[in-house]
């Protein structure tokens, strides 16, 4: 199962690559309402706009990163250009 996106993590990931909600919600085929409410946490993210966030962020070699831990929460969360080689010490999310 594919662990869904906080509203940190999105607005973390379009600063990264520069975007606007509404140029990232016209892009991944979302609406900006829904993506405003999904960063502020207004309202939880569907399976399906997590889909398509997730699709165009890996597109644009966005990863999402987390401590590589076992738990039920995500321990330093963040995110990064998906590096050339693998890297043994962060767990991809």
């Amino acid at each position: 199962m594919t662990t869904l996106l906080t509203g940190d993590l999105i607005r973390a990931a379009r600063a990264l690559i520069g975007l606007s909600q509404v140029e990232l919600a016209r892009k991944a085929g979302i609406t900006q309402k829904a993506l405003g409410e999904f960063e502020l946490g207004k309202r939880p993210i569907t399976a399906r706009a997590n889909e398509k966030l997730r699709r165009f962020f890996d597109e644009r070699q966005v990863q999402f990163i987390a401590a590589n831990i076992e738990a039920s929460h995500l321990e330093g969360a963040g995110v990064r250009w998906k590096p050339q080689h693998l890297n043994s010490g962060i767990k991809t999310i």
